[in-house]
């Protein structure tokens, strides 16, 4: 996908979609060209920006060794680095320039791509709106409490509607299908900041398959699922949310990094020992410590029965370990000064 001349300064930025697990930073800059940014899981591992004698590269994530909470999503990354002067250093010829690159087609990535390959528009109010919308959503696994203008959010359904009906068949779908995805959010964006988007409203069941203290396991048939199990009171799940074959898709979430039963960094690791990864692989189970998933244009093998009992057996190491708070070990609180 290319975009030509938009807006006040001419554009030569261009989207490139590749399935498929991360790579590294390394290989990002040795097998890419110069004036490369890779978005939401593209390259394994904290956001950086490098300087070389070709030409800068640019990521952008919040997955890998990040405070999740603490840290804004790629679209919001994104949209901030416009307004600081992004293409004031990817630019060539007087023309900004910048090849994006891409390995999936959720609402974050939807998101930067529009915002990166419309940078002209970052500073439009409802372009502010739905960008930190979906920076707070996308960082807490979709339940962050949101104020109740139920217009405005069904509007933010009905833009992400596409990627919320290709999900479940994510692992079947070519690059170019999930590029696809992606045209398709953005000319709801499009709509969407001119103040013409239509309204969804919450659709989307879940059904309970298992689950342990604390947490559910769940068969979700639509994305927006999410925020009927927490008005319903589930505080960390693991979502089955698509199956090819003998091959599922996964989410794991919890609502914070308060829910402490459920230590989301060690679960990950704990499947991708049992399907044969690192402990922390980039081609495996990854995430960051409220939202994760099963490996990237892959799914895993392990049946939901299978998780179940890997979660579990994790949960259970973990409770046996972990102090106890000091009210729940009986302890006095400590006097006011």
């Amino acid at each position: 996908m290319a975009n030509g001349l938009l807006g006040s300064a001419p554009m030569a930025i261009d989207l490139v979609v590749r399935p498929g697990p991360a790579v590294t930073r390394q290989q990002f800059l040795t097998t890419h060209p110069p004036f490369a940014i890779a978005l939401d899981g593209y390259v394994f591992g904290e956001p950086w920006l490098e300087l070389t004698p070709d030409g800068p590269y640019r990521n952008f994530n919040h997955h890998e060794a990040v405070d999740r909470s603490c840290t804004s999503a790629t679209c919001e990354q994104a949209r901030r680095a416009v307004l600081l002067g992004l293409y004031e250093l990817f630019r060539t010829d007087g023309a900004r320039h910048a090849t994006l690159y891409v390995n999936d087609c959720d609402q974050d990535v939807c998101l930067a791509t529009w915002v990166l390959m419309n940078p002209d528009r970052a500073t439009e109010p409802l372009v502010r709106v739905i960008s930190q919308i979906v920076d707070l959503l996308d960082m807490s696994a979709g339940v962050f409490p949101m104020p109740h203008e139920r217009d405005l959010l069904g509007q933010v359904r009905w833009v992400f509607e596409p990627y919320a009906r290709a999900r479940p068949q994510l692992l079947a779908m070519p690059a170019a299908g999930l590029e696809q995805v992606i045209v398709d959010v953005h000319h709801r964006l499009d709509a969407f900041v001119l103040g013409r988007a239509e309204v969804l409203p919450l659709v989307g069941e879940f059904t309970a398959l298992g689950g342990g203290d604390g947490w559910v396991l769940a068969q979700v048939t639509h994305q927006s699922a999410r925020e009927r199990m927490v008005a319903s009171g589930v505080r960390a799940a693991v979502e089955l949310f698509g199956r090819a074959g003998e091959r599922y898709l996964y989410t794991l979430w919890r609502r914070s990094e308060y829910v402490v039963n459920f230590p989301l960094k060690d679960l990950l690791a704990a499947l991708n020992v049992v399907e044969g990864f690192a402990p922390v692989d980039r081609e495996g189970w990854g995430g960051a410590e409220t939202v994760g998933g099963s490996p990237r244009g892959r799914g895993s093998s392990l049946s939901p029965a299978q998780v179940e009992v890997i979660v579990n057996r994790v949960i259970t190491e973990q409770s046996r370990t972990r102090p106890a708070s000091p009210r729940a070990s009986g302890a006095a609180r400590p006097a006011s000064p």
